[in-house]
């Protein structure tokens, strides 16, 4: 089996990917190590990159043996292929006013030069939150309710959470102890130590303090940050309603610079 941990920027995609390979070491699966052929980056836990998963699909054998990548894959090619059984997306969500949150503080972490979350959000933020809901919505075109997790329930009825990504990717049922362990394994003290001590590699393009990334994992944290003319500016974005100057701004900021630098 492939398992895609496929969540947008910023939305507990790093919770999931951890939970799954914690259910897989529970039910003592064994997860095979990924060729680092398919990867730009062999310090980051995305081992498949999008430009090499076809590649990857020709050539191992994921039917017989267990595969985890985490990834932010959003090429329509991608989504919209017709995957067989032993292929299994999983998507992320979250608030999108707390990933763009999130979001400032792993910019600020990696860019010194980042300072207030007011510059940020006029600068960057809001292009970068029009990206999650243009990805957001693609995933959505292709993939039906099952394949999503979102943050809130995962907080707030993580026994739920976890039984429904057990089930997803093949196990039936998991005990109270099981997911009991699963809570104590992927809590944020556990995440940011495995990181400390070199047992992880989440956020390996940050080359310091890169377990402060494992944040509060708190909801509603934008009331903090965001103003009531943010509130409104992003409440537009999220329905779309942006001007064409604003798309074109998006383009060459976003798409095309991926496209020079060869970013996945």
């Amino acid at each position: 089996m492939l398992i895609v941990c496929n969540g947008i920027f910023k939305s507990g995609s790093t919770w999931l990917h951890a939970i799954v390979l914690e259910i897989l070491k529970i039910k003592e699966v064994r997860v095979s190590k990924i060729d680092k052929k398919y990867t730009n980056n062999v310090k980051s836990p995305t081992p498949i990159i999008e430009s090499k998963f076809e590649e990857f699909l020709r050539n191992e054998d994921y039917k017989n043996r267990t595969f985890v990548n985490k990834s932010h894959f959003f090429q329509v090619s991608t989504l919209n292929k017709n995957y067989n059984e032993s292929v299994v997306f999983l998507f992320s969500e979250r608030d999108l006013k707390d990933s763009i949150v999130s979001h400032y503080f792993h910019v600020k972490k990696k860019y010194n030069y980042i300072s207030s979350f007011s510059i940020y959000y006029w600068t960057i933020g809001r292009l970068k939150a029009y990206e999650i809901v243009r990805f957001n919505q693609m995933y959505r075109n292709y993939f039906n309710d099952d394949n999503f997790i979102h943050y809130s329930t995962l907080i707030n009825n993580f026994s739920s959470a976890v039984q429904k990504i057990a089930n997803l990717i093949g196990f039936s049922s998991l005990s109270k102890e099981e997911i009991n362990n699963l809570k104590e394994n992927t809590s944020l003290s556990n995440m940011r130590n495995k990181i400390l001590i070199g047992d992880s590699n989440y956020y390996s393009t940050v080359t310091k303090g890169r377990e402060d990334l494992i944040r509060t994992g708190k909801e509603r944290e934008y009331l903090t940050f965001f103003s009531l003319k943010k509130i409104q500016d992003i409440n537009k974005i999220e329905k779309l309603n942006t001007s064409i100057c604003f798309k074109f701004l998006y383009y060459f900021a976003f798409t095309l610079r991926r496209k020079i630098l060869q970013i996945e």
